[in-house]
C-alpha cells in the first residue's frame, strides 16, 4: 500500500519544480509529479511483452492489467532510480543501464487517489526470463501476463475482441487467460498503443524509439 505521506517532487503548470510535497497533497490538488513506467519486452520475434496484474487491494485500478512495473519517483529521485520498482513489484534485479529509454510524456487521469497529473518517464526492459522463472511471492502484484504485441494491439483497437495469453499466478502456476480491453488499466491519449508499437519496433531493431 502506498504511503500518503511520502514526499514527491511537485511541479507547477509550467513544469517548474515546486518542491517536496506529500503524496496525498499532490493527488488532492492535482499537482504534476514524476513517475516511472517500464514495459518488459522479449527480445526475439514475434514481439511479446509482460503485463502485471495489479493487486486486488490496490487503491486504483485493482485487479487490472498494467505495464510491467510502475511507480512514483520520490523527492530528489531521477528517472533511472525508478528501476527499484522492478524489484519491488516483480522480484527481479535490473541495472539502470539495462533500460531502453523512450522519453517523457504527460498523462492526466482520475485514479483512486484523486486528480492524477503525471510526468511519465517510460522505458523498455529487454528480458527473456521465462514466466516460470519469476517468483512473485512477496511482490506487489497479483500475477504476470505474457501477451503477444499483436494481440495487445487487437484488443486496444477493438473493445469487443478477446485474445488469449499466459498468466503466472503468485503460487507459481502458469495458466491460459483471456484478455480484453476492459482488463487493461484504461488507456489515455493512445499511450498503451504507442508503447506496444515501440516494443514491436524494438524487437524488429527499428528506430526511432520514442513516446
Amino acid at each position: 500500500m502506498s504511503d500518503p505521506d511520502e514526499l514527491l517532487d511537485a511541479f507547477d503548470d509550467g513544469l517548474q519544480l515546486v518542491g517536496p510535497t506529500p503524496r496525498l497533497v499532490v493527488h488532492r490538488e492535482g499537482l504534476w509529479h514524476q513517475v516511472f513506467h517500464c514495459l518488459i519486452v522479449r527480445t526475439a520475434p514475434p514481439a511479446r511483452v509482460l503485463l502485471q496484474r495489479r493487486p486486488r487491494t490496490a487503491r486504483s485500478f485493482a485487479g487490472l492489467l498494467d505495464l510491467s512495473a510502475t511507480g512514483h519517483l520520490l523527492a530528489g529521485e531521477e528517472p533511472l532510480d525508478g528501476v527499484r520498482e522492478l524489484t519491488e513489484e516483480l522480484g527481479i534485479e535490473a541495472a539502470p543501464s539495462d533500460l531502453v529509454p523512450l522519453g517523457r510524456r504527460l498523462l492526466v487521469d482520475s485514479s483512486g487517489e484523486g486528480r492524477n497529473r503525471e510526468i511519465v518517464n517510460a522505458f523498455l526492459l529487454p528480458l527473456d526470463t521465462p514466466l516460470v522463472g519469476f517468483d512473485l511471492n512477496g511482490c506487489d502484484v497479483a500475477g504476470l501476463v505474457e501477451i503477444a504485441v499483436s494481440e495487445l494491439l487487437t484488443i486496444l483497437a477493438d473493445d469487443t475482441a478477446v485474445v488469449t495469453a499466459n498468466e503466472l499466478a503468485v503460487d507459481g502456476v502458469v495458466h491460459t487467460t483471456s484478455c480484453r480491453a476492459s482488463d487493461l488499466v484504461p488507456p489515455v491519449d493512445g499511450y498503451w498503443t504507442v508503447l506496444a508499437v515501440m516494443a514491436e519496433r524494438y524487437v524488429a531493431d527499428q528506430s526511432p524509439l520514442s513516446i
